[in-house]
């Protein structure tokens, strides 16, 4: 005999039973979706503007074309960062007539993760280098108790091709914020589209890889063909021609500085203004100004800016020569003669 609290349905326990739709889930309807953060945010770090043109006799001779690359890159927290441990702590807090309220904290420890700046953003020039030294003078010396990344040698270390000026401690590293990317090079363009697709880490990888093939390439060794494509073998020369050539010299990567360090800036450059300002008004509030307004009134009103007119105009006259060279003679002779003994 069947139990009286069974059934022939189909879904199992695990299963929500099935629901009938109704008329109003027909209708259209709002939902707030919050995207994900960190790794998994779907916002837009990066953005580039290529721009290329080539002439006739340029696709002839098989020259390179003319191209300009701007971009616009933005490094988040999470890029530079390493989660060390989660503490979550809860507090309760208890109010009289009320009942308890928990509160949960999330206590995150980080570490800073160094990762190199390519070639091109290990220089920059001096005067840029003062305008943004305030936000980001931190990011070219790691701190004492966090070393270098493994790879700095591969970038910082002089090795002949560009990174840096030889000494570790020069080495300019990724930090969160805004940076700019310019280039004129068409080789330069390609490998950062390919490098869109790469996390700062495998870009730090990709640089130390080319590093090493130029370096066996300057001593000599032998490299392996097959890893190279058939077609850049028929189309290019590859005599005399390193694997990677650098062209980090047509290219430049300068960190934008925030609106704060940008406002503490012009706040320096503008404090002469502001004594200035402050000067002035002070001057109009005890009355100065007004006294020195009157004081022009008058003298405006008076003969003197007609007789100094005058003056001046005489000088002029007589410095272009039509003045009256007899009179300043026989006077400079009346003068002369009063001189003799």
């Amino acid at each position: 005999m069947q139990p009286s609290g069974s059934s022939s349905s189909s879904y199992t326990s695990q299963d929500p039973p099935p629901r009938s739709e109704l008329w109003w889930d027909r209708l259209p309807s709002l939902k707030i979706v919050r995207p994900p953060k960190g790794p998994f945010s779907p916002q837009v770090d990066e953005r580039c503007l290529t721009f290329c043109s080539q002439s006739v006799t340029g696709r002839i001779h098989g020259h390179d074309p003319w191209c300009r690359t701007l971009c616009v890159r933005r490094v988040f927290l999470h890029e530079v960062t390493r989660v060390l441990a989660l503490h979550r702590t809860q507090t309760v807090h208890h109010e009289p007539g009320k009942r308890p309220r928990v509160e949960l904290t999330d206590n995150v420890d980080t570490a800073p993760v160094h990762h190199p700046l390519p070639p091109e953003g290990q220089r920059y020039s001096g005067w840029l280098h003062a305008l943004v030294a305030s936000s980001f003078s931190s990011s070219s010396h790691p701190s004492p108790d966090h070393p270098p990344h493994p790879h700095a040698d591969a970038h910082g270390n002089g090795n002949g091709h560009g990174h840096g000026q030889g000494d570790p401690s020069d080495v300019r590293y990724w930090k969160a914020g805004w940076y700019l990317w310019w280039s004129r090079s068409r080789w330069a363009a390609q490998e950062r589209m390919d490098l869109m697709r790469r996390s700062l880490e495998k870009q730090t990888e990709w640089q130390h890889f080319k590093d090493r093939r130029n370096d066996d390439w300057e001593r000599g060794a032998p490299l392996d063909e097959s890893r190279f494509v058939d077609d850049v073998n028929r189309l290019d020369d590859l005599a005399n021609v390193p694997p990677f050539p650098d062209v980090s010299n047509e290219s430049v990567l300068l960190p934008i500085p925030s609106p704060l360090s940008l406002r503490t800036s012009l706040s320096a450059v503008l404090a002469p203004t502001q004594r200035v300002l402050a000067l002035v008004r002070t001057s109009v509030e005890s009355g100065d100004q007004a006294e020195l307004a009157r004081r022009l009134a008058a003298k405006a009103c008076s003969d003197e800016p007609f007789r100094l007119l005058r003056v001046c105009c005489t000088l002029i006259w007589e410095n272009m020569g039509f003045g009256d060279n007899d009179r300043s003679d026989s006077s400079k002779d009346g003068s002369d003669r009063g001189k003799k003994p």
